[in-house]
Formats: structure tokens, sequence, C-alpha cells
């Protein structure tokens, strides 16, 4: 047996970790993203498989289809229904009703509680999982899925690695996902996030337009909603810092340790301007209502 030396480990163990999805990939943050839909399938070309790829579909023709936030579950009109959920997808599209997909995102993966709530809800009573942590790249989960429409099982793939061009943006480290029953998607690798998701009928492509947590390094705290009312969101990227608000006259209203959800609970403030500070960022202003 040949015994590899010292470097050359460290060198093969950090290129397998490169090509791993793993849980610490996630922003702790969430984001936004433009929605662009694909309605014709016709001129959609074979994604292929392997590491270095290059999936250049700049030629489709996509349509505006509205806005995605990811973020936290809690405050959202439908979390009270979804308890395990601690993160959302919202869909806000253009001339329809927004809709939310809840899911349970752990240190194991991705699973998808509820979809399209409320306009045609679909409920799991046994989630479908849509990513698995860590998923080595080559590597596959095997999922079944029930929900109030039926049941399956699906196994995903993680089968690619490569750049994506859209009409909208180029994503230079991006991971493509197919599945058994034909479906794909593909995500940016860090933060981790879906960029297309495919199935038999249409497309989806999502482009991020909020700046990744790692580019804040002018101004490393950004708040929401503002003006508020019972939940604040503080995107710092770093968990585990302690926060303050202070009241108009520089006295300490509320104070804690920030979470990986970003989450503050401003409902006992008297409405009002406050002054937020986390950590040793700059101090930034909301209104709470």
């Amino acid at each position: 047996m040949k015994l590899l030396s010292a470097p050359a480990c460290a060198l093969l163990c950090a290129s397998l970790s490169a090509q791993t999805i793993q849980y610490t990939d996630l922003g702790p943050f969430g984001g936004e993203a433009d929605m662009h839909y694909l309605a014709d399938l016709a001129g959609f070309p074979v994604l292929a498989a392997g590491t270095g790829q290059t999936w250049d579909l700049s030629g489709l023709a996509l349509l505006a289809a509205g806005t995605m936030q990811f973020q936290p579950a809690a405050g959202t009109p439908y979390a009270t229904t979804y308890p395990a959920a601690n993160w959302t997808w919202v869909h806000q599209i253009t001339g329809l009703a927004t809709t939310y997909n809840y899911l349970n995102i752990t240190t194991t993966g991705i699973e998808l509680l509820a979809r399209n709530v409320p306009a045609a809800t679909v409920d799991y009573s046994d989630p479908e999982r849509v990513m698995q942590f860590p998923l080595p790249f080559g590597a596959s989960f095997t999922d079944a899925y029930q929900h109030d429409g039926g049941s399956g099982s699906a196994t995903w793939t993680f089968a690619g690695t490569g750049t994506l061009i859209t009409p909208n943006t180029t994503i230079t480290d991006a991971a493509l996902l197919t599945c058994d029953n034909g479906d794909a998607a593909i995500w940016n690798r860090s933060p981790l996030y879906p960029v297309m998701i495919k199935d038999d009928n249409d497309a989806m492509f999502y482009t991020q337009t909020n700046v990744g947590v790692a580019e804040h390094a002018g101004n490393p705290l950004k708040v929401w909603p503002n003006p508020c009312q019972g939940l604040l969101y503080a995107a710092h990227g770093t968990a585990a810092v302690p926060w303050q608000v202070q009241d108009a006259v520089g006295r300490i209203a509320c104070s804690g340790t920030l979470d990986p959800s970003g989450l503050i609970e401003v409902q006992a403030l008297a409405p009002g301007a406050y002054v937020l500070t986390v950590g040793h960022a700059p101090p930034v202003r909301f209104v709470k209502e």
C-alpha cells in the first residue's frame, strides 16, 4: 500500500471537502431573488454531469415571474400551522397570491413540510427531503415522502459541478443535482441556495438580489422589516454575538445574543425610534410601530 505524504494527504482532504455540500454552506440569514420562468422546455439542453462543467443556458427565453425570499419561518402568516418549520421560501408571483413553502433545515438536510400555502396547499405527513448534509460529489440519497395528494420516493444525485450561465446571471460555483424521476436542480454552492429547479413541465430560475453575507464588509448589519411590529431580523453574518436596543435617549430597552436565524423579538417595545447594535458592527436605526 502506498501511503500519502502529509502535504499530499492535506491537499486531497481539502479537495474532497471542496466537492462536498455541507450544512455550513448555508448562509445564516437567507436571501432574496428574482424569479424567472421557462414554460417551453423544447430548447432546454441536456445538463452534462461531471466536474468543471459549463451549463450555458443564456439562449433561453425566460419570463419574469416575481420574487422569492428565503427567510425564517417565524412571523410568517402560517408558521403556527407548521411548528416544525424553521425556514420558508416565500414566492411572490406577479399577479398572483403570495405562497409559502415551509422547510425544516437541520445539520442533516433540508425537508419540505408544505408547499404552495395557501393558494394550492400540499401538506406532507412524511416530509420530502430535497437536500442531504453532508453530500459528497457523486453521492446519492433516497427519500420516501407522503402528502395529501399521494406518496412517492425520489433519489437525488450530486452529479455535477461547474458554471451556470443564464440570461440574467453567471454562477461560477454551482452544483447540479439530478433525480431519478427526471427532475434537476442547480444550487449555488456558497451560500447554498437553489438557482434553478426543473421538472417535466417547466423550469424556475432564481437570481439573487441581496448582497451576500461575506460582502457586507462596509456596513455588515442589515435589518428588516423596517418599520417593524413584533419581530426584527438582523443580518450580521455571525451568530452568538451580543446585541442591544437603545431608545431615543440612549437607555438600553432590551438585549440578548444573536441566534443563527437573526431573529430579535421586539413585541415589548413601545412604538417609536430605536437603535440596534450587534457586536462591533455600526449601529442601525429602526422604527417599532
